[in-house]
C-alpha cells in the first residue's frame, strides 16, 4: 500500500447528523501527493550549462533538481542564488574536487552556505569521483550523501520507499556518454521501476552535450533526453515525484518519524489532531510539508494549521491536504455543516455603540507577484493584521519601518495572518518577492 497507516478512531466521538462523517483513520502518503515513486536529478560541478540551459528546462515543466558545486572552482553564485530562489536544491561538491574530500565535510558547507541563502542551508553532499570521505562528518553536516551508481558497491542503483540503508551512500545512476542512462527510454524505464516498486530512482549528470560546460567535461549527457524525461513525468505526475535529493531525504526521515496525535474536545463536524515527529533540528529545520489523508463522508471541507488554511480536496471518501509536522493543531470542518448553520442562524440585534463596524472593503489587496509559477500576495485585512496569499512553503519576513525584522514565519496555507501590531509602514518578504503596507 502506498501509505503509512495510523489509526486515530478517537478523533471523532460525537454523534453527527445524518450522513456526516465519523472518522476512522488518517495516513501519512509514502511519496508526496500519494504518488507511486520517487526521483531525483542531481548535477555535479556547477557547470555554466546548468544555470542557462538546465534550470530553464526544469522550471518549464515545473520541477528542481540538485545542484552540487564545487567551492573552489567559482561558479556562477548569482545564477545559483537565483536558482536556489526559484525552489532548486544547491548542495556541495566539496571544496576542491580532490580525490577524496575528507576534511572538507564541514568547511564546504559553510563556505558554500556563505555563498548560497536557501530555506534549508546546504544539507546535501555529493562527493568527488564518488569516494566516500569520513562518513561521521557526513552525517553531522549532512541529511544525505550521495555515491555514484550503487551497482559499483554490489548495492541496487534504485531504492526502496525508505531510501538507502545508509545515508552516507545514496546511490544515483551515472548519465550521458559514460552512463546507463543515455536516452529519454533510459530515464523513464528507471522511474517506470521506482513506481512499481514504490522506491526511489536518482540520477547523476555533469555537463551537456554541445554546452558551455566549463570544469563538468565528463560523460555529457543529451539535454533533449532529459526534457523529454520531465515531459514523461509531467504526463504521469499523479505516479511520479520528482523532487530535489534533499527534499526527498528529509519527507523520508520526517515520514518515518511522524505520528498524527488526536486532540481531546473535538465537536461534531470537527476533526482536530496534530502531526508530530521529534527529529533533532541540529543540521537543518525538518519541516517539509507532509502529504495526508483523513477519511470523512463529508463531501466539503476546510482543512487549517494554526488557523492557516491549508490547500484540500475531497476525492473517494479522502480528504487531502499537506501538512507541516510539529506546526501546531491540524483542523478539518464539515464545510456544508458550518454553511447551513450560518445560513439559519438569526440575524444579530442592532447595536447602539457609537463605534463603526469594520467593513470588509477597509482590506487593500496589493498587487499580486508571481514566484515559481504561483502568485503570491500580502496585504492588511480589515483587523489590521498583515495576511498572505498562496506562500505555503515559503520563508517569510515582516520588516518595520525603521528595517527591523519584527516576524519570520513559513507559509503554510492559502491564506495566512502572519503580524499585527503598532500602526506605521511595514514591508514583506516572502521568498525573494517584497511588499510595502501600512497598518492604519
Amino acid at each position: 500500500m502506498n501509505y503509512k497507516k495510523i489509526s486515530i478512531a478517537s478523533v471523532a466521538v460525537g454523534m453527527f447528523a445524518a450522513g456526516a462523517a465519523f472518522a476512522q483513520n488518517a495516513e501519512i502518503a509514502t511519496w508526496s501527493g500519494f504518488r507511486k515513486g520517487a526521483a531525483s536529478f542531481t548535477f555535479d560541478d556547477g557547470a555554466p550549462s546548468q544555470v542557462s540551459d538546465a534550470a530553464p528546462v526544469f522550471d518549464k515543466y515545473g520541477y528542481k533538481g540538485t545542484f552540487n558545486l564545487v567551492y573552489n572552482w567559482n561558479p556562477n553564485w548569482s545564477g545559483f542564488q537565483g536558482m536556489a530562489d526559484n525552489g532548486h536544491e544547491i548542495a556541495s561538491h566539496s571544496n576542491s574536487h580532490g580525490q577524496n574530500m575528507s576534511g572538507e565535510e564541514a568547511s564546504s558547507k559553510q563556505n558554500i552556505n556563505g555563498k548560497i541563502k536557501q530555506k534549508y542551508g546546504i544539507i546535501t553532499v555529493a562527493y568527488p569521483n564518488c569516494n566516500v570521505p569520513n562518513e561521521s562528518a557526513v552525517k553531522s553536516n549532512y541529511i544525505v550523501g550521495r555515491i555514484c551508481n550503487g551497482s559499483w558497491k554490489g548495492m541496487s542503483d534504485e531504492m526502496g520507499k525508505d531510501g538507502p540503508s545508509n545515508w552516507a551512500q545514496t546511490p544515483a545512476t551515472m548519465t550521458g556518454a559514460e552512463g546507463q542512462i543515455k536516452s529519454t527510454n533510459d530515464f523513464t524505464g528507471r522511474m517506470q521501476k521506482v513506481i512499481q516498486s514504490n522506491g526511489w530512482a536518482a540520477f547523476l549528470t555533469h555537463g551537456f552535450q554541445g554546452k558551455n560546460n566549463g570544469n563538468a567535461t565528463y560523460s555529457p549527457t543529451d539535454l533533449g533526453a532529459i526534457e523529454g524525461a520531465l515531459k514523461w513525468a509531467k504526463e504521469n505526475d499523479k505516479d511520479i515525484w520528482v523532487a530535489p535529493m534533499g527534499f526527498v531525504a528529509m519527507y523520508i526521515k520526517e515520514r518515518n518519524a511522524s505520528k498524527i496525535e488526536p486532540q481531546d474536545g473535538g465537536a461534531a463536524n470537527t476533526m482536530t489532531f496534530e502531526l508530530k515527529h521529534s527529529i533533532a533540528d541540529n543540521i537543518s529545520k525538518y519541516d517539509y510539508p507532509l502529504s495526508i489523508k483523513v477519511k470523512t463522508d463529508w463531501t466539503k471541507v476546510e482543512v487549517t494549521q494554526s488557523d492557516a488554511k491549508l490547500e484540500s480536496k475531497v476525492d473517494g471518501g479522502y480528504v487531502y491536504f499537506d501538512a507541516v509536522p510539529n506546526a501546531g493543531k491540524i483542523v478539518v470542518k464539515n464545510a456544508n455543516a458550518a454553511a447551513e448553520s450560518s445560513s439559519s442562524a438569526e440575524p444579530p440585534a442592532s447595536s447602539s455603540s457609537s463605534e463603526p463596524a469594520v467593513s470588509s472593503s477597509s482590506t487593500t489587496a496589493l498587487p499580486m507577484q508571481s514566484l515559481d509559477g504561483r502568485h503570491l500576495a500580502a496585504y492588511v485585512d480589515a483587523s489590521g493584521y498583515i495576511t498572505v496569499q498562496n506562500a505555503q512553503g515559503l520563508n517569510i519576513t515582516v520588516f518595520n519601518s525603521l528595517g527591523n525584522v519584527v516576524r519570520t514565519t513559513k507559509g503554510i496555507g492559502m491564506l495566512q495572518k502572519v503580524y499585527t501590531g503598532a500602526k506605521g509602514m511595514y514591508v514583506v518578504k516572502i521568498g525573494n518577492r517584497a511588499w510595502t503596507m501600512n497598518i492604519k
